[in-house]
């Protein structure tokens, strides 16, 4: 084989490295994103007899987690106007460094007892009534727990409310009567509402409605679903017993769950789950917390709205999360960048040995 033919192989082996390289590492991004798509957010609500008890484990990878107290006040919003808002507690991240998540209300409970928090799904392009619609905005959720205390008055607000834009999501509410809903959008891009018809409702990240929309099947959903049909009795209904739950469908590594929470929507009180098995539980009272007039701060704008006179009250509080996400790189990612480069290597010396052999002949 002539110089001429081996510097050739040698330059195309080199270029064959270099676009599987980006290639691959591009498909392990690709990977890791439908991984927390399809390994993220459990979400419950369960109910016997007087309890009720709403649950979410919110997996995700930014470590900054906060929630966010605003208490009933007038705001000024920018497509319906001035209005008063009902008090609230709204759980999340901030300071990231990434818009897509920080300060964005992610779950929480209102005064009313109305409680919300999302699964993530593929993005589905609305296809609602185009007649006086409004662009979808992230922080619409909030406005749903400002406008609502039943699980009907939900129902209504998104069967009056025209939407534009794409909904990459499902959202999951509960109420202080124990009904619950889970709102989508199917295939066609219009609402559809799976109400609970049992002593529970589970929703992970397939869509309640259709499970070809998202990942199912998903052994999260199948696992909550097990535990919950064990739970025959009110006195078995407890914080402890849903967090043994949660824990068993809790995530570690890239996408961990940062927070766990439980709500419970009669009481108005919550809790945040942590330690081994999540085994403890620290409790907040809403009515309490929202009554702390003197611990709020004025901030010019939040969650899309602003104060009607001076800034929004809000108070912050940071939460300690339980999983740290892993930054290293997985097991699979390192293995095949590690191939690459022993091939890279292992192509290079053997070119250089075959045009030197050549040379020398």
């Amino acid at each position: 084989m002539s110089q001429k033919k081996l510097t050739s192989i040698a330059f195309l082996l080199i270029i064959g490295m270099m676009i599987l390289q980006p290639l691959t590492s591009n498909s392990l991004v690709e990977d890791t994103i439908g991984t927390h798509i399809s390994s993220s957010c459990t979400i419950f609500t369960a109910t016997i007899g007087d309890t009720v008890l709403f649950g979410n484990n919110e997996d995700n990878n930014h470590n900054n987690a906060y929630r966010w107290y605003i208490p009933a006040q007038n705001v000024s919003t920018q497509y319906f106007g001035v209005k008063e808002i009902y008090g609230a507690v709204f759980f999340g991240f901030d300071n990231n460094n990434d818009t897509n998540v920080d300060q964005l209300e992610l779950g929480g409970m209102n005064e009313y007892g109305l409680c919300f928090d999302g699964n993530g799904l593929p993005d589905i392009s609305l296809n609602l009534d185009v007649m006086n619609s409004y662009p979808y905005t992230p922080n619409a959720m909030a406005q749903v727990l400002w406008d609502c205390k039943t699980v009907e008055d939900v129902i209504t607000w998104y069967q009056n409310i025209k939407w534009s834009g794409s909904f990459g999501a499902q959202h999951h509410y509960a109420d202080s009567t124990g009904d619950a809903v889970v709102v989508g959008v199917d295939s066609t891009g219009h609402w559809v509402f799976t109400r609970i018809d049992d002593s529970y409702l589970v929703s992970t990240n397939f869509s309640l409605n259709d499970t070809s929309l998202g990942h199912y099947p998903c052994w999260r959903y199948d696992k909550a679903i097990e535990m919950f049909g064990e739970i025959t009795l009110e006195e078995d209904l407890t914080v402890a017993s849903c967090a043994d739950v949660l824990y068993e469908v809790h995530q570690e590594g890239t996408y961990a769950t940062k927070y766990s929470n439980i709500c419970d929507p009669v009481n108005l009180e919550f809790y945040f789950n942590s330690g081994e098995n999540f085994s403890t539980s620290e409790k907040f009272n809403l009515t309490d917390k929202l009554s702390e007039t003197g611990s709020f701060e004025e901030k010019d704008s939040f969650f899309g709205v602003t104060g009607e006179v001076g800034g929004v009250l809000v108070k912050t509080e940071q939460i300690d999360i339980q999983f740290e996400t892993n930054t290293e790189p997985t097991d699979e990612t390192s293995g095949i960048l590690f191939l690459i480069s022993v091939l890279s290597l292992l192509s290079s010396v053997y070119v250089y040995k075959t045009i030197r052999k050549r040379k020398g002949k």
